[in-house]
């Protein structure tokens, strides 16, 4: 039996038969997703907390690659956050140019998208580090291949579709130097489509490539955090973080702390100023001469 808090809903789960694949809480997430939020909530405030606990600070911006509405919903209440799709509204394809949204992102999230995005993947991975901050980074789970070997299904890849043939899809290409492939035994995750995996990455080639596009560091969560239900096995996607440089605040999310501060400190003054009237009314209330004879025959209420 398995018992562990759920870091983005906060649910209390005990659970049989654990596997790290399938939903393992009632709001869908699985061990792959709690460790993508717990490294978010490491690298964006230095500790663990649980999604519900993540202070609101509109002045951080995030992006995500079609992430599940179980977080984005709560990352967009937190944060000044967008959940982006490939095949609907909001619509971002990381393979093409945004130059006006360069250095605006403090952190991209994709869980489990990059085995998925056509070759070559370094177009994806090039321009989310465009799009981020100077101290930006990119949370990332994605399966890696225990012989830690990259196997791009389709290297040659250029113009393409995947078209129904009898009972099976099959994916029909047509190479720069204009010869025809025909791809079967496809495999699709979770659907058809977009969910085509394009490659399974080995840990070591995933790391060069975001090395490769900018990333200073690639940090990979190896250790279970068992409170919270991140117990790996083999059939696990990695999550890692790259980053570009040590997140830090920025002065637009430093004024906001400290005017959220300031009205904190606000709160609490009129409080006490409250609090110093009403303990002033209930001083006058009990030398009241009409409660001190009350009192002597044991009634009115007693401000003791």
């Amino acid at each position: 039996m398995v018992s562990f808090a759920c870091n983005i809903c906060g649910r209390f789960n005990q659970v049989e038969n654990f596997r790290t694949e399938p939903a393992s809480c009632a709001c869908g997430s699985n061990v792959r997703l709690r460790a993508l939020i717990h490294l978010l909530s490491l690298e964006l405030f230095g500790e663990s907390l649980p999604l519900v606990k993540f202070p609101r600070l509109k002045s951080i911006r995030g992006l995500g690659m079609s992430d599940q509405q179980s977080y984005a919903a709560v990352l967009a209440e937190k944060f000044d956050y967008t959940n982006t799709f490939y095949d609907r509204e909001p619509r971002m394809d990381f393979t093409t140019a945004h130059p006006q949204l360069y250095g605006v992102y403090d952190f991209v999230l994709s869980a489990d998208v990059l085995e998925h995005i056509a070759p070559p993947v370094e177009r994806a991975l090039d321009e989310v580090c465009r799009l981020l901050k100077p101290h930006g980074f990119l949370g990332i789970t994605v399966f890696c291949n225990p012989s830690d070997n990259l196997r791009e299904h389709f290297p040659n890849l250029h113009t393409y579709r995947t078209v129904a043939l009898g009972d099976s899809t099959v994916l029909v290409n047509r190479r720069k130097d204009g010869g025809l492939e025909v791809h079967d035994n496809l495999v699709f995750h979770g659907g058809s489509g977009a969910t085509l995996e394009m490659r399974e990455f080995g840990s070591t080639s995933l790391k060069q490539k975001l090395l490769g596009s900018g990333f200073r560091d690639v940090h990979f969560l190896t250790e279970d955090v068992p409170d919270y239900g991140v117990l790996f096995d083999a059939d696990v996607s990695q999550p890692l973080i790259a980053r570009k440089e040590p997140f830090m605040f920025d002065r637009s999310i430093a004024r906001e702390l400290t005017d959220q501060n300031l009205a904190v400190e606000s709160d609490l003054e009129r409080v006490r100023q409250e609090c110093d009237t009403l303990r002033a009314r209930i001083k006058m209330a009990a030398e009241s001469r009409w409660v001190r004879l009350g009192r002597k025959f044991g009634l009115g209420p007693d401000f003791s």
